[in-house]
């Protein structure tokens, strides 16, 4: 009877046992856990502009009393620091689970929390539920590395203090300003050496926004010295990639010591380091009255900077540096050769960047029918050439463009583009002709034109007067780009009158 009474109560106790053994080693083996730790990007504006608010810190016990009573204390990675003008909540769940409403800043990088008195279910503890902790950046530039906010004093089970609660990167503020990332050279010789340059979006301190993207920024040349204003040749007008705009292969084609300005809508504009432009040296190479001028030869004339290639008996321009080189020529093979000659050829279209240095260049002869007289030819229809048309006469390089029975001269080669006129438009008339037909005032800008001068303003031509753009929005309200605008000289501009602000 002893004998199964003792054996009912042993097997009575290894059931409770067997009952309370997984409860015991769930205790013995929890521990406390936290969320992944967020990533959160604290601008460089928050040095001196509103602090940035972190998200909850939640510590979950996994058993009663694994945050013990104490003091826990949390420290910031370095290039941080705390709102400490912030009042952070603190929030308790579990039973038993206490301690202080809110937190305690020890410093300007650490703050810390007081637990009275532990829990005897498994709780929770959140910093930061309602009015979160806060902080901003130590210094707006250079950018600080990511690190995370670690527990540096007092122990939880199951966190380290290498464990993140937060990690915070300091990235660059806003965009509000241009720099020269890449300086153009400080020496170039005019209308030959081919530059680069590149200009940067930069936050108030410095910082390349290298979020900045598809943003337009133009360059301009600014004088600061006594010579006159140049044209920059090349793509002056260029979107931002990654934070940065590119401008590859520019010349200059004016002697003096310029800057370049880079501009963008809502941007402080950014100005080069100085640039001194020399004139290009051709030895000159007379050239005898009896030979011929092959196919390919360079030519330029005394005081011109132009270079012609001869193309079957025509000269043809080079109208930039870029091109000249792409075709691999160079400057020592120029030859100067006197005024006189230029009479002996025609000046055809400008050389591209194909190998085309044997191909003709087309040149319209238009010849009156002699049952014609010029007096019976109305104004509209000159020469049997409408209105816009542009002709010469061979052996003068003087460009006319057919208005209302009239010839206008073409002043310039920006004038001639205005029009939207290629080389190849141009129509050779006789002599004879031209000599029997009136000639009007020089030709101005066509109608609708965009034009900048030395200055930053961009104008429209709008019945021969100048009216002044006063904004980007103005300018996108019309459907203008700034790729259209022609860089002028102060000259081309003084020709026309103002006529007031576009709207």
């Amino acid at each position: 009877m002893q004998k199964k009474t003792f054996a009912v109560m042993a097997a009575t106790m290894l059931m409770l046992l067997g009952q309370m053994l997984p409860q015991t080693l769930q205790t013995a083996f929890a521990s406390a856990s936290i969320p992944a730790a967020a990533t959160v990007n604290v601008s460089s504006d928050s040095k001196t502009a509103s602090s940035i608010a972190l998200p909850a810190i939640i510590i979950t016990e996994g058993a009663a009393a694994d945050v013990a009573i104490g003091t826990y204390t949390w420290a910031l990675p370095a290039g941080f620091v705390l709102d400490t003008t912030s009042s952070t909540d603190v929030v308790y769940a579990g039973a038993g689970l206490t301690g202080s409403s809110t937190v305690s800043f020890v410093d300007s990088t650490h703050f810390s929390i007081n637990v009275t008195a532990t829990s005897t279910a498994a709780g929770s503890i959140t910093i930061g539920a309602v009015n979160p902790i806060k902080v901003r950046v130590t210094n707006g530039t250079p950018l600080a590395t990511t690190g995370k906010i670690t527990l540096s004093s007092g122990s939880i089970a199951g966190i380290t203090n290498t464990s993140a609660f937060v990690n915070l990167a300091q990235v660059p503020g806003a965009a509000t300003k241009l720099a020269f990332s890449q300086q153009p050279p400080a020496t170039l010789t005019a209308s030959t050496t081919l530059f680069n340059a590149s200009v940067a979006v930069q936050d108030q301190f410095g910082n390349l926004v290298s979020s900045d993207n598809g943003r337009a920024i133009n360059l301009t040349p600014s004088v600061i010295s006594s010579s006159p204003l140049g044209a920059i040749s090349g793509q002056i007008n260029i979107n931002t990639t990654n934070g940065v705009a590119s401008f590859t292969n520019l010349s200059y084609n004016q002697t003096g010591i310029i800057q370049l300005v880079a501009q963008s809508s809502g941007l402080t504009t950014a100005t080069s380091n100085a640039i001194t432009v020399s004139a290009s040296t051709v030895t000159p190479t007379p050239i005898p009255t009896n030979v011929d001028l092959p196919n390919g030869v360079l030519v330029k004339f005394p005081g011109d900077s132009t270079i012609y290639m001869v193309v079957n008996g025509t000269l043809r321009p080079f109208t930039s540096a870029a091109i000249f080189n792409a075709r691999g020529k160079k400057f020592r093979d120029v030859k100067e050769i006197a005024k006189d000659w230029f009479k002996h050829f025609r000046v055809g279209r400008p050389v591209g960047d194909s190998d085309d240095d044997n191909i003709p260049t087309p040149i319209v002869t238009i010849t009156l029918p002699s049952t014609t007289p010029v007096s019976s030819i109305s104004s509209s229809t000159l020469a049997g050439l409408p209105n816009g048309t542009v002709v010469k006469v061979a052996g003068n390089p003087t460009v006319y463009l057919v208005t209302n029975g009239q010839l206008q001269p073409i002043p310039s080669l920006n004038v001639f583009h205005s029009w939207k006129k290629r080389f190849e438009d141009i129509k050779e008339i006789p002599a004879s002709i031209l000599n029997t037909l009136p000639l009007g005032s020089p030709a101005t800008f066509a109608d609708g034109t965009l034009l900048k001068g030395p200055g930053h303003t961009i104008y429209v031509v709008k019945g021969g007067q100048l009216y002044g753009i006063p904004s980007m929005s103005v300018l996108a309200k019309n459907g203008w780009s700034l790729n259209s605008v022609l860089q002028v000289q102060a000259q081309d501009l003084t020709s026309l009158t103002t006529g007031g602000v576009e709207n």
